[in-house]
């Protein structure tokens, strides 16, 4: 397991919850993921805007589920590629 990355979390009322923090979406400036191909996992991170991180790793359909979430309600990300597809 990579150092630094948690593996569980919670959404409620437009706030992340961990097991040692809890932030809440309006103050995530952008968010960054890599994929390990090894594992098919992501490696996410939350860039705040404080300049701090919050690295989780998640499926892609938890990956998907924060990016909707967050505000990105016409962007799914599929994975493989880099490849995002727009809804119109």
């Amino acid at each position: 397991m990579s150092k630094g990355y948690y593996q569980t979390y919670k959404i409620a009322n437009d706030v992340i919850h961990g097991g040692s923090f809890a932030i809440y979406f309006s103050n995530i400036d952008f968010i960054t993921w890599k994929r390990n191909f090894e594992t098919g996992e992501f490696w996410v991170k939350f860039h705040t805007i404080s300049s701090k991180e919050i690295r989780l790793k998640m499926t892609l359909e938890e990956l998907n589920d924060i990016l909707q979430t967050w505000g990105n309600t016409n962007v799914k990300f599929y994975g493989d590629e880099n490849a995002y597809e727009k809804y119109e």
